[in-house]
C-alpha cells in the first residue's frame, strides 16, 4: 500500500468488540456486525465532509469494511487494507502501526477499552477518536459516527488544528522484571487470583486483589468503577489510583465495604483494604501468583512472587475532542459568512 496521499483518515473496526462472555453473563446486548458496519458507513461520509481526501479501513476476517462500502456513495477513494489474519486484538494493533507508517492524520477506533488499548499498542500517541461499541466503554466515547468521522477528517485536513482540539490521554506501562517484557493499558491494570488466562474477560470481582487505574470516573462500568467508588480520578487529572481489595472478616478494622458496577447490568459487593493516589512515573509493584488483566482482559500470568512494575504516565494517545474539532472546522470553513443579525 502506498503512503497516504493528502489528508487521510484511518478506521479500525474490531469485529470481536462487544461480543465477549460478559455480554452473556450480564444484561448487556451483544453489538452486532450490522451496528459496526453502519457506523463505518457513517464515519466514511463524515470524514470526507470534514476535509479528508482519502479513507483507509482496516481489513478483518468478518470483512466489515468491505461490507460497509457496498452501495455507499463516496466523495473520495476508500481502501480496505489487507487483513493480518490473527482474528485477535493484534489485528487492531498492526493496523494502527501501519496507519502510522502511512502518515494517516487521524484514526477512528470502533470498539471498547480493549480495542483502544490495541490501537495504542500499535501507535502510542495516535491522534484518535475512540468510538464506543464494546462491552466495557470507559476510554471510548458514546458518539454519533457521522460527526466522529467529520472530526477526524477535520483534524487530518488541518481544518481542526490538532494542537487546539486534542488532549493527551494517560497510559499505563507494565514491565515484567523477570523477563523485561512490557505491555500497556489505558484504563486499569488488575491482579486477579488464578493461574490461567482462560476466558480473557473478567466478570467476577471476587477474584480481583489489586487495581491500578489511570481513569477512575464515577459514571464508569468495569473494574475501574471499584477505584472510582473510593478515590475518583478524571481521565485528564494527573496520576492514578492504587486500590487493594481485602476481606472484611479478616480486616474488620481496615476494610471499607462498597458496591460497584463491575459490568453492565450488575453490581457487586467489594471490600477495600487500602487505596492511595499515585503520581505520574511512580511505579506500583504487583506480585504473583495471579494473572494481570489489562483494561478488563486477562493477559499476563505471574508466578508465585513474580513482580510486575505498573506505572501511570501522561504520554498516551492524542484524543480528539469531537465537538471542538467540528466547531474549529466550521469556524475556518465559514469565516467569510456574515453573522446573522438579531431580530
Amino acid at each position: 500500500m502506498r503512503e497516504a496521499a493528502g489528508p487521510t483518515v484511518g478506521i479500525v473496526a474490531n469485529p470481536l468488540a462487544g461480543k465477549d462472555v460478559r455480554r452473556l453473563t450480564s444484561g448487556a446486548t451483544p453489538v452486532s456486525d450490522a451496528v459496526k458496519i453502519g457506523a463505518i458507513r457513517r464515519a466514511v461520509v463524515g470524514a470526507f465532509e470534514g476535509g479528508a481526501e482519502r479513507v483507509l479501513i482496516s481489513g478483518d476476517r468478518a470483512r466489515l469494511g468491505d461490507r460497509a462500502l457496498v452501495g455507499l456513495h463516496r466523495s473520495g477513494p476508500v481502501e480496505v487494507t489487507e487483513p493480518h489474519g490473527w482474528h485477535t486484538g493484534r489485528d487492531s494493533q498492526l493496523a494502527a502501526a501501519r496507519f502510522c507508517e502511512l502518515g494517516v492524520g487521524a484514526v477512528i477506533a470502533l470498539g471498547g477499552d480493549g480495542t483502544q488499548r490495541d490501537v495504542a499498542k500499535g501507535w502510542r500517541n495516535v491522534p484518535l477518536v475512540p468510538l464506543a461499541v464494546g462491552t466495557n466503554n470507559v476510554f471510548p466515547q458514546q458518539l454519533e459516527a457521522t460527526v466522529v468521522g467529520f472530526a477526524a477528517g477535520a483534524v487530518a485536513s488541518g481544518l481542526g488544528a490538532a494542537a487546539e482540539v486534542t488532549s493527551q490521554a494517560k497510559i499505563i506501562d507494565i514491565t515484567l522484571e523477570s523477563s523485561g517484557d512490557s505491555d500497556v493499558a489505558l484504563v486499569d491494570v488488575c491482579l486477579v487470583r488464578g493461574a490461567f488466562v482462560g476466558a480473557r474477560a473478567v466478570w467476577e470481582s471476587a477474584s480481583v486483589s489489586e487495581i491500578v487505574a489511570a481513569i477512575a470516573e464515577p459514571a464508569s462500568v468495569g473494574l475501574s468503577a471499584i477505584a472510582a467508588a473510593v478515590a475518583p480520578l478524571g481521565r485528564y487529572e494527573a496520576g492514578g489510583v492504587h486500590v487493594r481489595l481485602g476481606c472484611a472478616s479478616r480486616n474488620a478494622q481496615r476494610s471499607r465495604h462498597i458496591r460497584a458496577a463491575v459490568m453492565p447490568g450488575s453490581y457487586s459487593d467489594i471490600d477495600i483494604e487500602h487505596c492511595e493516589h499515585v503520581g505520574f512515573d511512580q511505579p506500583v509493584t504487583l506480585r504473583g501468583p495471579g494473572v494481570l488483566t489489562l483494561d478488563g482482559e486477562r493477559e499476563i500470568v505471574l508466578g508465585r512472587g513474580e513482580p510486575a512494575e505498573v506505572t501511570v504516565r501522561p504520554n498516551g494517545p492524542q484524543v480528539i475532542d469531537v465537538s471542538a474539532a467540528v466547531a474549529a472546522a466550521q469556524r475556518r470553513r465559514y469565516r467569510f459568512v456574515p453573522a446573522v443579525a438579531d431580530g
